[in-house]
């Protein structure tokens, strides 16, 4: 066999692969999944011969799968940009893993004598070359591409076929392949064994569908093939409601024919509508009857550039996107079908309308998927040779540091060099456009192609542009890396913030004629991405700006398990001591590896509501955010909830019911009266809380799921009850000492050490509440990804991280009965010359309640010398084991809930109160960070069944953290290494800094960025005995 010349040469593209048809299996055909037998070379230069059989060195192997995930040949290996081999296209190293398949066979009996037999391989990493029976059939490339190949004169019909499969790790395709994944080799979508009839098939079709109005007409394409005498074709085209077909004779000289299907009263696709009609292509010939069907269903829709916007059926649409891996945490990218429908489901339920196959054609079963369930996609070509950036930059010494539109300039043109605009890679290229387009243009999810991702922009793009249009010019075209969006129908960009989106707009204004999409934004990697609705309302007041792709669906986390311990995790980069790799880079979804949602995919459901609602002059303003669709599918209701301070915190419903909405158009807005109720007067809140939910089932959702919600708060009346009580220093006796303040009764004890300035125990009726040390004024969190880059450094070069306490003062005072402990506390950095002054006041008025006051001042002894923000200010408690029952018991609150929330995260956390076991507030991202803050929070009790609690509120709305993880975050980098603290931590914040996107990406708005302030801080705490 012939090996390094092929895999070597980027103008060798296949050999003997079978043009590419769309995709369509004949029912005569058999899977040939499951077990195969496998040997394992470290180079092809050691591999068996085609003609050495099986022997005891052969193991068992399962296809689809990868050989790295079933204990074979090296490890997984996770790289973002970088390349994992030298860099010298196109050639490879030497040592070049090959994995040889091998799998028996047999033709069925039933199937007729003279069929043509094809063998076709769905996806193959990287390159490969097939053997059937010691004959050499054939070789591709393309890892993400289908091939099929015509084995009829060497299959043996009768007798057992023997199947062999070289597969090698690296070829000159690897180049064009790397993408932000796991490098996984093998065999890892399905193979099956195919014959179509020997008196001709249907070779390839292609629909192509106009709508103007109500009516609409299908062009069929129609390509039959080895027709032995004239034939017949018939195709039908309907559904539930009418169906309207067309026949033609075909003449085996001229194989292709066209038809055209005019459908009145039609029923467009879209996104939000997923019509599909039944499509059936019937070949027959007079002599055997039918001789091949093939049914596909298809949706009426056309795609256009029209006033500069990208349109369906003539309207302007806007992605409310993902970008999408194929991924399992334990199969790789040997997704099972089940799995990817699992995810789409989730999309759908999560108001996600559209997803970009980020960055390779998916298994060609997925758009068929998305026709029925609605789903806008972009399909994107299987290239992307990013890592010649860093074979330019590392060598240039430009720093990750510096703007990326200068690196652009000082690099892409020279990357671009290798291959993109290098003419001996054009085959290449266009190969890999090819084989996408024509495989899966028959989908009418299908909008856009996509010329692949972080390329560059040479010539070759420039050809696969014009190839595009040539095969389909039916549908637009899109490539981040065109910056000038030369050869693209639309400008595209990657992880811009608001502002430049803004700058964008404003230089096009309303006259353009190319739109901008994000392909990427909003990174969402670990605690985030924080800001999403700041950009969704960016989209809205801007026509140019047609909305984006989150970057990305899900963590691609392979599952591990801890040799010492038996723990599993989700491994990432270096977790398999590969190199090199990049790290924890590929957690960085709105899923976590197991594909079950984060907080983030809870935000952004809330960020893509399909429905807004605002409150305005006593009206509810209503805007369906729609493309195509009013509110016809959705009910809405109301509920108003009033939460009451009258003796303890307590909610009630005091009015409910439907919400009757008048008819509302695509991107309509109406305005309806606020409903009536009535409420008893008293402190407490008052909240409206507006719900929209399906009338009907759907094929993603049952009737009733809620779509969208929105809460505004009606009434706001505050507390003006005085406590009265017994004075407390007549119940209690007080003892003080140069270290100690002791206060006792025959039910409580409250002690502060003044050598530290902190509370060293709080007992109430035999339950312990505060352990010793127990309280501290804290700044620092542990970082999130998003702080990683620019924010941890910063506040680690300010020394936030290391802050020490010097006590100035404890002064104790006793006056009208209450006891006040007031101290002055120096929390400063070493090394530097600024700090915070804490005038902290504790007030003890009765046994059950201790108010602390805080006013934190920043001094500095020059100019510049304080940190421009801070991660968060607020107070950490160590609460007894009497309270937290080591996580057994119960928090409950009134706020924002019930999951976690931060400053720019907090949009779908709804106002109420929300109760649940502490062991369970924290969020354990699967690289461990901050997590499990609960913002906007009036009140929460902590408590355990048959003890004593704490109820803790503030002067204004706080967050709040209960956890025994908090000190464990930051060193560990899986969560089986976050090592609980014997104390459970109460931590109450008075402020916290936002979240952002910038692991890639902006950085926290100013808006949601805890600012120094130089005239300082004041808040107060208040704890009382439950």
């Amino acid at each position: 066999m012939v090996l390094l010349s092929d895999i070597e040469n980027p103008a060798i593209t296949n050999h003997n692969r079978l043009p590419t048809r769309a995709y369509s299996i004949p029912d005569t055909n058999i899977l040939l999944n499951g077990s195969w037998k496998f040997y394992y070379a470290p180079s092809p230069t050691v591999a068996p011969t085609i003609e050495t059989p099986v022997d005891g060195e052969w193991k068992d192997i399962v296809v689809p799968g990868h050989w790295q995930l079933q204990g074979y040949g090296g490890r997984p290996q996770y790289t973002n940009i970088i390349y994992p081999f030298p860099v010298d296209p196109p050639y490879v190293p030497s040592e070049n893993p090959t994995g040889v398949y091998e799998r028996i066979f047999t033709v069925p009996t039933s199937w007729p004598k003279g069929s043509q037999i094809r063998i076709r391989f769905d996806g193959v990493d990287s390159a490969y070359h097939v053997v059937l029976n010691c004959k050499e059939i054939g070789f591709s490339k393309g890892s993400r591409n289908s091939s099929e190949y015509d084995v009829t004169d060497v299959v043996k019909l009768e007798e057992e076929n023997v199947l062999r499969v070289y597969v090698y790790q690296w070829s000159d395709g690897s180049y064009i392949e790397d993408q932000d994944q796991w490098w996984l080799s093998g065999i890892f979508r399905d193979v099956t064994l195919l014959a179509f009839n020997p008196a001709g098939h249907i070779e390839d079709f292609s629909v192509v569908t106009e709508v103007s109005g109500g009516s609409a007409n299908v062009h069929l394409t129609v390509t039959t093939s080895r027709l032995g005498s004239p034939g017949s074709l018939k195709v039908e085209v309907g559904n539930a409601d009418a169906a309207h077909g067309a026949a033609v004779e075909v003449d085996p000289s001229e194989p292709t024919c066209k038809l055209t299907i005019p459908i009145a009263n039609a029923k467009p696709w879209t996104a939000e509508t997923p019509n599909l009609y039944n499509l059936t292509i019937d070949l027959s010939n007079a002599k055997t009857g039918q001789i091949h069907k093939i049914s596909q269903k298809i949706g009426l829709r056309e795609v256009k550039l029209i006033n500069g916007n990208i349109t369906v059926n003539g309207k302007a649409i806007r992605f409310r996107g993902v970008n999408r891996h194929d991924h399992h945490p334990l199969l790789g990218r040997a997704v099972p079908l089940d799995f990817i429908k699992r995810d789409l489901l989730l999309m759908k339920t999560h108001n996600i309308n559209a997803v970009r196959c980020s960055h390779y054609p998916n298994d060609p079963r997925f758009y068929a998927m998305c026709d029925e369930l609605g789903l806008w996609v972009i399909d994107e070509t299987d290239l992307e040779c990013h890592g010649f950036y860093d074979v330019i930059a590392r060598a240039e010494g430009i720093p990750e540091g510096m703007d990326y539109e200068k690196r652009k300039v000082l690099v892409f043109s020279r990357a671009a060099n290798f291959t993109s605009n290098n003419p001996e890679w054009e085959a290449a290229y266009l190969d890999r456009v090819r084989q996408m387009v024509l495989r899966d243009r028959n989908h009418p999810s299908i909008i856009i192609w996509s010329l692949g991702n972080e390329s560059f922009y040479g010539c070759n793009h420039a050809a696969m542009y014009g190839l595009v249009k040539k095969l389909d010019p039916t549908r637009l075209v899109h490539y981040e890396g065109d910056i000038e969006a030369k050869t693209t129908d639309m400008f595209s960009m990657m992880y811009p913030s608001v502002r430049t989106l803004e700058d964008f707009a404003a230089k096009y204004g309303d006259n353009f004629e190319k739109p901008l999409i994000l392909c990427e934004y909003a990174h969402a990697m670990g605690n985030g991405p924080g800001s999403l609705k700041e950009y969704l309302e960016t989209f809205r007041r801007f026509r140019i700006l047609q909305g984006g792709f989150i970057w990305e669906w899900a963590n691609h986390g392979l599952k591990k398990v801890n040799a010492d311990n038996g723990s599993e995790f989700y491994g990432y980069g270096g977790d398999f001591d590969e190199y090199p790799h990049d790290g924890t880079f590929v957690m960085d979804g709105l899923c976590f590896s197991d594909h079950t949602p984060t907080p983030g995919l809870i935000e952004l459901k809330k960020a893509y509501e399909p429905v807004l609602v605002a409150l305005k002059d006593g009206k509810l303003e209503i805007t369906n955010v729609y493309d195509f669709v009013g509110f016809e599918h959705l009910e809405a209701s109301f509920s108003v909830s009033k939460y009451s301070t009258s003796d303890v915190w307590k909610g009630c419903v005091i009015a409910s019911g439907s919400l009757d909405i008048p008819v509302v158009s695509a991107g309509g807005t109406v305005l309806v009266p606020v409903p009536a109720f009535n409420f008893a007067e008293g402190a407490g809140e008052v909240w409206l809380t507006i719900t929209f939910s399906l009338k009907e089932s759907t094929n993603w959702a049952d009737a009733g799921f809620e779509t969208a919600w929105a809460q505004f708060q009606i009434v706001n009346t505050p507390s003006t009850a005085a406590i009265t009580a017994q004075p407390f220093l007549s119940i209690v006796s007080v003892t003080e000492t140069p270290g100690f303040l002791i206060v006792t009764s025959p039910s409580y004890t409250f002690q502060f050490n003044k050598r530290i300035a902190r509370i060293s125990s709080w007992t109430f009726d035999g339950t312990d509440l505060l352990t010793p040390q127990s309280n501290l004024l804290t700044f620092w969190r542990a970082p999130i990804d998003n702080d990683n880059p620019v924010d941890k450094p910063y506040w680690q070069s300010y020394g936030l991280d290391h802050l020490l306490n010097r006590v100035r003062s404890v002064e104790t005072s006793r006056t009208d009965g209450v006891l006040t402990i007031a101290t002055v506390t120096d929390i400063a950095p070493p090394i530097l010359g600024w700090k915070f002054i804490a005038e902290v006041t504790y007030i003890l008025t009765t046994p059950d309640v201790l108010k602390i006051k805080t006013k934190l001042t920043p001094k500095s002894h020059a100019p510049n010398m304080l940190p421009k923000d801070l991660p968060r200010i607020g107070w950490e408690f160590s609460i007894a084991k009497d309270v937290a029952a080591d996580g057994e018991g119960v928090v409950s609150w009134f706020g924002k809930g019930p999951g976690e929330s931060y400053p720019d995260k907090c949009d779908a956390a709804r106002i109420g109160i929300f109760e649940m076991p502490i062991k369970d507030l924290d969020i354990m991202y699967e690289v461990p960070q901050e997590n499990g803050n609960r913002n906007g929070t009036r009140w929460a009790y902590i408590r355990s069944p048959g003890r004593h609690g704490l109820a803790v509120s503030a002067s204004a709305e706080f967050g709040f953290k209960v956890s025994n993880k908090i000190a464990g975050l930051e060193a560990a980098r899986h969560p089986y290494e976050v090592l609980p603290s014997e104390d459970w931590i109460l931590r109450v914040d008075y402020a916290q800094h936002g979240l952002g996107t910038q692991a890639c990406g902006p950085g926290v708005l100013e808006p949601y960025r805890l600012k120094m302030s130089e005239t300082g801080w004041e808040f107060e705490v208040e704890l009382k005995v439950i």
